[in-house]
């Protein structure tokens, strides 16, 4: 028996051609009679029951009986064949065949339906450009034709020659109508039969939605769905901002079409239709964001804000927009759909990480969700040119939903700018080897105009040009200043501007904020508008080439923490505060953000905070807090433009930015904020403004290593970072508490540097200077920085210290306390109180980098007598750096050969037992090379170097006595004796070496291990 899935392509295929050649006669006869609309309908009808029951088969949904579903089929051809008979020509006769050319002249045809005729002169040619040119020019009869279109070059519609209308026979009203009725009888009965297969296979879909649907409470579903969230993303917000933009009659031009009522309901077949993806295109200005927000209004209102989903890409957010825009459809449609969880994003849970081939399949299995109760989806995705290049990922994943069949229930809207990598992708996309889909069943013997895979709108069309006049009018209408005009004078700039907008509705809105700032001047409007500039850029350049030479600082600076994808600031009091760093401070009490607006104008947006930003401070007496961005995403892309020339003027002039530029403001901007801490701040306020806030936590993240090559390699910005590195600043003493130094650790890490002693503080001021540079470089071993030590001590920071001030930077003593929130540095800690200075705290925590660059900044030891014994402490700091005493023995090294003394006085036992001890040849080596005594003891009444009080048996022996029985740690001797032994000989020849004398032959020989 026939399967009924192999005859359904013939039958699609079939309902296609009839319809377009209904849609062709259309066209072509005017005054087309009412029954052809309805055929038309009635097959377009038919193929959404088809292309559902394609759905059903291909999912593998048995039907109830094969065999009748075959003979529905097989009737609904016959019953389209004798449909297409009315209106297709009869066999052609020789000299319409296609070797033949037409005769070329005038010639009268007449098309009869009961009483209404059609009667058309038209002259045959052998030019075919001229009569397929003519033949595209005819319109729909409908109410309001499909806007402007872009199709592919292999899209063009067959022509109708004069003869071939010659040959139509004249349609039969009765005939018709019987066949119709034929058409809706088939149509019902295939819609009835789905439906009782659905009602019969409800158990089995309950199972198969069982087992595609994560078992959860609606708890745990709440959880996944806040986990899959994007971070700091909320569309609902973004598309109310959108919505405040819109003017009524001038996005309305595309819903009034009859193509957006067929995209709506699934996408059409018909030769001029809308597919179910459309791609909206245009210039930058054009009002595409805001004709999204529009079409997504309207959309909301067709399904009644169920299956729908929109997500607006963004420049400010420098991001691939493909993974957050899967995260944010996959969950905002789930909560659709009473948050119905697919187990695949269960999974994705569990293993706590994303990927776009699973969350495509969690989006599809939503989407078979919506379909089997009946429902549409409906996805907008709205400035993909907006993200971040490459854009490879974004359109692969956009396209394979707008074209796979297994997303057929999707009908999916895309605006961006034509931009050749996204032009470039959907070509790819039409001319794919794979045969494009019609409404989600492959059908590789579609006619190319009806099996397109997309429709492509252009922005540069009529319907817009006459939307910016109604946009223009009402601009001017509701601005009083405008008013005081008089009417004639109105109406002429109101013309102006639209019939020079080209098409852009970013331009005309600047245009009018330019002339609004100088309505009281008629004169310059006149000139202004004589002179209108051609682009949006040029608009852009003569805004900023207008500010007064006494603010352009100010502005310069705000527009570059704006346009900063890093800078992080988050409301307008922030950004106010920011841009004052260089004005002359007598002066910064008068700019307010309401200047900064009148400053920039239509450069930058100023809108209100819905939630205030997150602080880890309580402030009670806050207003409500506004935020400042740029306008549109042309003002940075004018501002980061560059020469089109080498070496040329940049289109900003001195107000062009670079990436590198704006780091280093950022930076400059956040460290001069930290020196000026506490000095703007309101009366009685004990918490800092949120601006000292911003200048904490941002400064804070430029000290970890991201940005630490840029403070060192910018001189200006190093200089702004030494001051703020004292250890005494109020901005450190204030994190009293593990939670303010969680939230800022780095500068945490500064506040376990203890302050001057009492006695210390005392001293005048020329005495405490050398406190200062200790506690810079006290901060810099905290922070572990030794390239800004090293840039420090080579700078007039230190280098116009006296000799005497230098030595007592190496000898001034401070305490540092790491509290149990704060990172160890070592295995050998500072015990609270307990003074240290810079080389102790080098020696303690092994920082031979640091080390290094104090001696030879003239660093001695000569106040350190114990130092050796202290770079011998933990010499084995397996959690930390030396886990086999290499670096223990470089540390010896440095010391060594910079003057420490190898043998210090009044100790139990010498460094050189302790390293013989450990069986340690290379300690052994340094300590003779600079000590040259292999035969030295300690003093049995001395003291401890660590201040314990056990006496080991080999604190009294010999060197050699010591090398004879030791051992290595850690370790029970198993299986290491050769390399024990090795270890011994090495020693105990270096120690002869040096004139190591041979202990008594009677002399006790003990070592305890322990």
């Amino acid at each position: 028996m026939a399967d009924p899935i192999f005859l359904l392509p013939t039958v699609l295929k079939q309902t296609a051609q009839v319809a377009n050649n209904f849609g062709k006669y259309m066209k072509n006869v005017k005054d087309a009679p009412k029954m052809v609309r309805t055929i038309i309908l009635e097959v377009n009808k038919l193929t959404g029951v088809l292309n559902t029951l394609a759905i059903t088969l291909e999912a593998a949904q048995v039907p109830t009986s094969k065999q009748w579903l075959l003979d529905s089929l097989k009737q609904c051809q016959s019953t389209l064949g004798d449909l297409e008979k009315l209106v297709i020509p009869e066999e052609a006769d020789e000299s319409t065949s296609p070797n033949t050319q037409p005769p070329q002249r005038s010639s009268i045809c007449n098309f009869n339906f009961r009483g209404s005729s059609f009667t058309q002169t038209q002259t045959q040619t052998n030019r075919p450009e001229i009569w397929l040119s003519r033949l595209r020019t005819g319109s729909p009869n409908t109410s309001q034709p499909n806007p402007v279109r872009a199709h592919s070059p292999t899209a063009n519609r067959p022509s109708m020659s004069t003869s071939e209308r010659l040959k139509w026979p004249l349609f039969q009203q009765k005939k018709a109508e019987s066949l119709l009725k034929l058409l809706e009888r088939h149509t019902s009965q295939l819609s009835l039969a789905m439906e009782t297969d659905n009602a019969m296979n409800l158990n089995a879909i309950k199972v198969t939605v069982q087992d595609i649907e994560a078992n959860m409470n609606d708890d745990e579903k709440r959880r996944v769905l806040t986990w899959l969230r994007p971070k700091n993303i909320d569309m609902y917000d973004f598309h109310h901002e959108q919505q405040n933009k819109q003017e009524d009659e001038t996005c309305d031009w595309l819903i009034k079409s009859r193509g957006w009522r067929q995209w709506l309901e699934g996408g059409s077949a018909e030769p001029d239709g809308y597919r179910r993806f459309l791609w909206i295109y245009g210039i930058p200005g054009a009002g595409k964001t805001v004709l999204a927000s529009f079409l997504v209004d309207d959309i909301r209102k067709f399904c009644q804000a169920s299956g729908c989903s929109f997500y607006y890409c963004s420049h400010e957010r420098n991001q691939d927009e493909t993974m957050p825009l899967l995260r944010w459809i996959v969950g905002d449609l789930s909560r659709q759909v009473k948050r119905f969880i697919p187990k695949e994003l269960e999974d994705l849970r569990q293993s706590g990480d994303f990927n776009i081939q699973s969350l495509l399949n969690c989006f599809l299995v939503i989407s078979r969700q919506f379909l089997r109760e009946g429902r549409r989806v409906y996805v907008v995705v709205d400035a993909v040119d907006e993200s971040r290049m490459p854009r490879g990922r974004l359109l692969d994943a956009l396209i394979k939903i707008g074209r796979d069949p297994a997303f057929g229930n999707v009908s999916l809207l895309m605006t961006s700018r034509e931009e050749q990598d996204i032009r470039d992708a959907m070509t790819s996309t039409e001319n794919a080897g794979e045969p494009p889909h019609m409404n989600g069943l492959r059908n590789p013997d579609n006619c190319p105009d009806i099996s397109a895979p997309y429709t492509s709108l252009t922005m540069s069309n009529s319907e817009v040009m006459q939307a910016i006049r109604v946009y223009v009018k009402k601009q001017f209408a509701r601005n009083s200043k405008f008013k005081m005009w008089p009417p004639d004078f109105r109406k002429w700039v109101e013309n102006e501007l639209a019939r020079n907008a080209r098409g852009m509705f970013r331009w005309v809105s600047c245009q009018i904020d330019i002339i609004e700032r100088r309505y009281i001047d008629k004169d310059g409007v006149v000139e202004a508008l004589n002179n209108l500039p051609d682009t949006l850029f040029d608009t852009y350049a003569r805004i900023l080439g207008s500010i007064k030479p006494e603010v352009r600082e100010f502005a310069r600076t705000a527009l570059a923490l704006i346009c900063s994808n890093t800078s992080n600031v988050k409301s307008a009091d922030v950004l106010l505060q920011a841009s004052l760093h260089n004005v002359r401070h007598g002066v910064t009490h008068t700019y307010t953000v309401r200047v900064l607006g009148e400053i920039l104008g239509c450069l930058i947006k100023i809108t209100d905070l819905k939630r205030k930003p997150y602080s880890i401070y309580q402030r009670d007496d806050e207003e409500p807090l506004q935020k400042v961005s740029v306008a549109h995403y042309t003002v940075k892309e004018f501002l980061f433009e560059k020469s089109k020339q080498n070496d040329g003027p940049r289109p900003a002039g001195d107000f062009a930015l670079s990436d590198t530029g704006t780091r280093a403001l950022e930076m400059q901007v956040v460290f001069n904020g930290l020196q000026k801490w506490g000095t703007n701040r309101p009366m009685n306020s004990k918490n800092p403004t949120r601006y000292e806030e911003h200048c904490l936590k941002m400064s804070d993240w430029a000290l970890k290593r991201g940005r630490r090559s840029a403070i060192v390699g910018n001189q200006q910005i190093w200089e702004s970072v030494v001051p703020c590195l004292s250890p005494r600043r109020l901005y450190i003493r204030i994190l009293r508490t593990a939670r303010l130094r969680a939230e800022f650790p780095e500068w945490g890490k500064l506040f376990a540097i203890d302050e001057l002693p009492p006695d210390v503080q005392a001293q005048s001021k020329r005495q405490r200077e050398p406190r200062i540079q200790t506690g810079i470089l006290a901060s810099l071993i905290l922070l572990s920085w030794p390239e800004f030590a090293d840039k420090y001590l080579k700078s007039a920071f230190f280098t116009v210290l006296s000799a005497r001030a230098k030595q007592a930077v190496w000898s001034d003593r401070f305490t540092v306390d790491l509290t149990a929130d704060q990172p160890q540095r070592s295995a050998s800690t500072v015990e609270k109180g307990t003074p240290v200075t810079l080389l102790r705290l080098c020696v303690l925590w092994k920082c031979l980098d640091f080390l290094e660059l104090f001696v030879q900044a003239g660093a001695s030891f000569d106040h350190e007598p114990d130092i050796i014994y202290l770079a011998l402490q933990n010499p084995y700091d397996n959690r930390f750096v030396d886990g086999d005493g290499t670096v223990t023995g470089q540390l010896l090294k440095i010391l060594l050969e910079n003057g420490a003394d190898p043998h210090p006085p009044g100790y139990k036992y010498t460094p050189l037992q302790y390293a013989v001890y450990h069986l340690e040849d290379g300690w052994v080596q340094s300590l003779l090379l600079e000590g040259r005594d292999p035969n030295s003891v300690g003093d049995p009444k001395g003291k401890h170097p660590h201040g314990s009080t056990a006496v080991k048996p080999w604190h009294n022996q010999h060197p050699l006595e010591i090398c004879r029985e030791a051992t290595w740690r850690n370790t029970d001797g198993k299986g290491w004796e050769e390399q024990i032994e090795k270890s011994r000989k090495q020693v105990a020849k270096l120690l002869i070496q040096y004139g190591a004398r041979e202990a008594p032959a009677n002399s006790p020989v003990f070592i305890d291990l322990v």
